[in-house]
């Protein structure tokens, strides 16, 4: 089984604040290092998923943004393959993103140790 992630090819994402981009990249940087990927931006939500990825991943426990970090890094560790689609990435050009980072970094924190962990313990459970 295979899902699709669309990642904006390394480049600089058009529209973040300075502060924004950087704590973007830094979080990146920390998953791809944790998890020995290769992907730039894990936390893109553009993601395609088939079906039985998506029940292969359950339980699912995030409620929030957290979501688009929790879904890709479970399906990898879980053994499902995936293909990089590069795109362009523009932020919107109206209205303001819900996402709070002081409020949500704690939850992309404990997602990201939640599944690392699980990667640990499952050494050779997970075969596709």
């Amino acid at each position: 089984m295979r899902f699709w992630l669309s990642i904006h090819a390394g480049e600089p994402r058009r529209g973040l604040s300075g502060c924004q981009a950087r704590l973007n990249r830094l979080a990146n940087w920390f998953i791809k290092l944790l998890f020995r990927l290769d992907l730039n931006d894990t936390t893109n939500a553009f993601k395609c998923y088939r079906r039985e990825v998506i029940a292969g991943v359950s339980p699912i426990l995030s409620r929030h943004f957290n979501l688009t970090v929790e879904l890709p890094l479970k399906a990898i560790v879980r053994g499902y393959s995936y293909s990089v689609v590069p795109i362009n990435w523009y932020n919107r050009t109206t209205g303001i993103s819900k996402l709070k980072i002081k409020e949500m970094g704690s939850r992309y924190l404990f997602i990201v140790l939640y599944i690392f962990l699980e990667k640990l313990l499952s050494r050779g459970d997970y075969h596709r």
